[in-house]
């Protein structure tokens, strides 16, 4: 029984998201200490807001959300991945003015 049990948990353990951390960086300091795109609560300090995300890898449709919360992003990144500088270019066509 208790093998099953210790199974089961560790079966379940397995099917849960991996959250990976991101940061983005913008080009003028974000106003606000916390900031929510991507139904994620992006933590800031001046010019650099992190948070965790359940992908993989920093995609612009993401980043576009991030741009249209806080203005123009230079940089989108997780410890593996970064957008190039022709996605970060797509993705600042959605930047709050």
């Amino acid at each position: 029984m208790l093998r099953s049990a210790i199974a089961a948990l560790a079966l379940a353990g397995l099917a849960l998201p991996a959250f990976a951390s991101y940061t983005f960086e913008t080009a003028q300091p974000v106003s606000q200490k916390r900031v929510i795109a991507e139904s994620v609560v992006w933590t800031c300090d001046a010019t650099v807001c992190t948070g965790d995300l359940k992908r993989k890898a920093p995609t612009v449709r993401v980043c576009k959300k991030i741009a249209k919360e806080v203005g123009a992003v230079t940089a989108f990144r997780n410890a593996s991945a970064e957008l190039t500088a022709e996605e970060l270019a797509e993705c600042n066509t959605a930047a709050k003015k």
